[in-house]
């Protein structure tokens, strides 16, 4: 199953809501995926793993781990922009791994 790591500045209350949203959206698609909260000291965490994150904070990309911005879903405006992120790495993880 696919972890998607939800992550904000102290990984408590906007991500709880941004979590919320992202799986909401994944049932809307028939999808099933494991959306864990996060902060960004989770992240740097040899043991921590995920197949995307959502961050409502700027990450380097040496993370190694595809990034969405979850901005547009916290604040309300144009959600769908982050819904389409989402949609299109979903997709290219599902290809990587038909072509293993």
């Amino acid at each position: 199953m696919l972890t998607i790591a939800i992550v904000c500045g102290a990984g408590i209350a906007t991500s709880a809501l941004v979590a919320e949203q992202v799986r909401d959206h994944l049932a809307s698609r028939g999808r099933d995926a494991h959306v864990v909260q996060a902060t960004v000291m989770d992240l740097l965490s040899a043991d921590f793993q995920a197949d995307m994150v959502v961050s409502t904070v700027d990450l380097p990309a040496a993370l190694g781990i595809p990034q969405v911005s979850g901005m547009p879903l916290l604040l309300g405006t144009n959600p769908q922009v982050t819904y389409d992120d989402i949609d299109r790495l979903l997709a290219r993880i599902d290809e990587e791994g038909k072509a293993r």
